[in-house]
């Protein structure tokens, strides 16, 4: 029986996470899918694990390390024999009832291209739990996210197999897209005129530990620099304003540093990553800076509210 979802996880050296993964999955209450195990060059004990859950469900794929998840998660969509593809990071996880959530949302939009649901971000540093929402869609997607960042999460989404083959769609596997090369796909599905529809629901964990790839901020700051700027001059070959457009970018980039020196307690640094953001676009700055206090402030008086 041909599988509704195929979920592709794609992972390398690390086992424990990935068993834990491959858990949620199969305590879905849903169970129509089958699971691709993207192995990008393990040398642990990840092999086993995988083998010791004997579901026929599981297919285990081994290949030469290439540096990034967007080669294993591509191999996976090319192996994937279901009409919908769920991305499932090894050290993240779902809840039992996800899949059958966006099964059913599938239904009730059948003209969608791409769904995307909330997270919980499990921060194991800090020992505490906070939601991570997604979304919502604007018009003029791509624009929106170009200046204002990504609003999805690869675990979260779930995207139509035909919608990428027809579109020609995958994963940069450059060296200076790792990290970052969800984002870059979203944005190009959002280019190619996907229709998004966002769940305003709670369906997993998104598990940040010191040894996660997300962690390395020169590198996610770096790439993240690359990634706009080949938006803005490739992409974007039809924008009349290319430099007014980068200024804006940019004053979101230089305000996520000054918030990365805050922390390293680089105040003065900080102070002139603030300077330097107003001075690259003042509305961006002011903007961005408003709903960053917004939803510090309206987060904690909903819990409250709702208590």
């Amino acid at each position: 029986m041909k599988p509704f979802f195929s979920i592709v996880i794609p992972t390398f050296n690390r086992s424990l996470e990935l068993k834990r993964a491959i858990e949620s999955v199969l305590a879905q209450s849903f169970l129509n899918y089958e699971i691709l195990v993207m192995d990008d060059g393990s040398t642990d004990d990840t092999q086993d694990i995988v083998e010791s859950f004997q579901d026929q469900r599981i297919f285990y794929n081994w290949a030469e390390n290439s540096g990034g998840p967007a080669t294993p998660r591509n191999r996976g969509i090319d192996s994937s024999r279901a009409d919908w593809i769920c991305f499932l990071d090894a050290d993240d996880l779902w809840y039992p009832d996800k899949l059958e959530s966006v099964a059913e949302e599938i239904i009730r939009n059948p003209d969608s291209d791409l769904f995307c649901h909330n997270m919980m971000l499990s921060d194991k540093r800090k020992k505490r739990k906070s939601p991570l929402r997604y979304g919502p869609f604007k018009k003029d997607f791509y624009r929106v996210m170009l200046i204002w960042g990504n609003r999805l999460s690869t675990s979260a989404t779930t995207v139509r197999r035909d919608y990428l083959n027809r579109n020609k769609l995958r994963f940069n596997q450059s060296s200076d897209y790792v990290i970052v090369e969800d984002y870059d796909m979203w944005l190009r599905c959002a280019f190619y005129s996907a229709k998004f529809h966002f769940i305003n629901e709670i369906h997993g964990e998104y598990l940040l530990e010191n040894n996660n790839i997300s962690s390395d901020h020169e590198k996610l700051r770096y790439n993240y620099s690359v990634l706009l700027k080949d938006h803005i001059n490739s992409l974007q070959v039809n924008h009349k304003y290319k430099d007014q457009l980068w200024r804006k970018v940019q004053s979101r980039i230089l305000l996520g540093d000054c918030k990365n020196s805050v922390l390293k307690k680089k105040y003065f640094l900080a102070i002139h990553y603030l300077f330097s953001s107003f001075m690259s676009s003042p509305i961006v700055f002011i903007i961005y800076t408003y709903l960053r206090i917004y939803k510090r402030i309206s987060d904690p008086l909903k819990k409250i509210l709702s208590a």
